[in-house]
């Protein structure tokens, strides 16, 4: 039986979603994956639960798939009367999709869809590690490597923590200081370019997982690069302000912790694109350097 999984959200989203394709694989089905962004190739880079992915740059591109597949399956978070509409052009016999549903954890959520045909299941992420020396510029040995992901992409600005603030944290830590910086985020590197005592590694995705794959310790805002650090295993701490821990947060209680403050206000966002009406940001605005810093003590 041939699924087709169609994934348009970012990175953090499709390594949320690379449990249900182990899943699919793992109950005898043949998968293939459509993405609309060729970086998120990375993400599933030799995956052997994949067998074809395709990276599409517009809607008549689904033509192809047309009468292909048993199932399409639409990575959570996406309105359903669009996969029916998608369905149109791929003519699968049956198509799979949810709304994000409030307080449950979009990985969860993604092997929901699949459990009622799928007798196996595992919820341990997968990422493409790429096996090269590019970590080695980058990377100390014999001390403690810390890594922060500052941004959020450029269409999610709302999701950073003050960017003084986390240079104020890195400053409490004796530590190789790692700071990671997207392609778009070039607000963020005209900030740190001239600080003293921090690496700033803005390098391709590939290569960034690479890194990631040899620190120690992962701190950042909710973002595509925390999800990378808790696929490969490492210590993470993720400071969240108005999106929701219980949706895209913590899987690995052992390795992967949620920095955030109690306000009635906060979660106040959802992936159903509602505008932001939040003025005052209280969510990350009352959140103190010393908070953060106590939180991560406590843990480490």
């Amino acid at each position: 039986m041939k699924i087709l999984v169609f994934h348009s959200w970012g990175i953090g989203d499709l390594v949320m979603a690379t449990p249900m394709l182990k899943t699919l694989a793992l109950n005898g089905y043949e998968v293939d994956l459509v993405l609309t962004n060729s970086i998120n190739r990375s993400i599933v880079k030799e995956a052997k639960f994949v067998k074809n992915i395709f990276v599409i740059n517009k809607i008549t591109d689904f033509l192809r798939f047309y009468k292909k597949y048993d199932y399409f399956i639409v990575t959570a978070g996406t309105n359903p009367l669009k996969a029916k509409l998608l369905n149109l052009m791929i003519g699968a016999k049956h198509v799979i999709s949810t709304f994000q549903k409030k307080g449950i954890h979009r990985l969860e959520l993604n092997l929901n869809m699949v459990k009622p045909f799928c007798k196996e299941i595992t919820k341990q992420p997968y990422i493409y590690i790429p096996k090269s020396d590019s970590f080695q510029p980058y990377i100390v040995q014999n001390r403690k490597n810390i890594g922060f992901a500052v941004g959020s992409g450029y269409k999610q600005k709302f999701k950073r923590w003050d960017i003084e603030k986390f240079i104020e944290l890195m400053g409490k830590f004796d530590a190789n200081i790692l700071v990671f910086i997207g392609p778009d985020e070039d607000d963020l590197y005209d900030r740190l370019k001239d600080a003293k005592s921090i690496k700033i590694v803005k390098e391709s995705l590939e290569d960034s997982i690479n890194v990631i794959s040899k620190l120690d310790l992962l701190i950042g805002n909710d973002n595509g690069l925390m999800h990378i650090g808790k696929a490969v295993g490492i210590k993470t701490f993720t400071i969240f302000g108005m999106t929701d821990e219980k949706e895209v947060g913590s899987y690995d209680r052992d390795r992967n912790f949620d920095i955030y403050i109690d306000i009635d206000c906060r979660p106040c966002f959802h992936t159903k694109y509602k505008p932001i009406k939040c003025q005052d940001f209280k969510c990350f605005n009352n959140m103190s350097v010393k908070y953060v810093y106590q939180q991560i003590e406590r843990v480490l």
